[in-house]
């Protein structure tokens, strides 16, 4: 029995060895787990239409992605230090993209935009990222608001 079990295992390490079965049987197991041998292009995740949230000062953010997959008008509310308010930011056409550096840990695709210079007065900032075609999370500044300074915080949002 033991010589069996010896000359069974000199084959099976044969047959892994790197070498010409070795390459065919790994071929043929990753041909048929594969299923079809035809590429698919990966479908779009489709963010189109209108998001609506919360900040965490309890402020409205709302947004449009356009079918070009494109932010086109964001609106936000603020409440800090004695300010409050809405920012409405239309005729936009921001680029949902993924982060330039892959290595990086992210939510998913997003987007960003910045009402002017950060170092000039009111200055919104407003990042975004989608999570999945129905919910976004992101970030927003509000900086250097004439008697109220700077503030920040996190907003969640879901497509209508």
């Amino acid at each position: 029995m033991r010589g069996w079990v010896l000359r069974r295992s000199a084959a099976v390490m044969r047959m892994l060895k790197p070498g010409p079965r070795f390459v065919a049987a790994l071929w043929c197991v990753l041909m048929s787990a594969c299923g079809s041998s035809s590429p698919t292009a990966p479908s779009s995740p489709g963010y189109d239409g209108q998001w609506s949230g919360t900040t965490s000062q309890g402020r409205p953010i709302t947004f449009i992605v356009s079918s070009a997959q494109k932010v086109t008008d964001i609106t936000v509310g603020y409440s800090f230090n004695g300010c409050s308010g809405v920012n409405t930011f239309s005729n936009l056409n921001l680029d949902i993209g993924n982060p330039p550096n892959p290595n990086v840990p992210s939510l998913g695709p997003g987007f960003g935009y910045g009402s002017g210079p950060p170092d000039g007065p009111n200055y919104t900032q407003v990042y975004g990222s989608f999570s999945s075609n129905t919910m976004a999370t992101g970030s927003v500044v509000f900086g250097d608001y004439p008697g109220c300074g700077n503030a920040g915080g996190f907003w969640t949002a879901t497509k209508r």
